[in-house]
């Protein structure tokens, strides 16, 4: 059976109870978090010319719910 590309939440609701929406749920719990770099850079870092100390990123785990939100979802929904 072909995959349906799941646009919006009623094509989703459409495919409940199937492998193919457990799937998608699943991937839609693991986006409610993302890693951002919060490290400090000096000006123009990274620029041309640049040539102060080299500054490692510090990755922070941040929630983001902007997907699960567009799919009409909220936290408490995929706890």
């Amino acid at each position: 059976m072909a995959q349906l590309v799941i646009n919006t939440r009623a094509d989703l609701d459409s495919i409940k109870g199937t492998k193919q929406h457990t799937d998608f749920m699943n991937r839609l719990r693991g986006s409610m978090t993302r890693q951002q770099d919060v490290a400090e850079y000096p000006e123009n870092y990274g620029e041309p010319g640049y040539d102060g100390p080299v500054v490692e990123p510090i990755w922070e785990e941040v929630e983001d719910l902007s997907l699960i939100q567009r799919f009409g979802f909220n936290k408490s929904d995929l706890l």
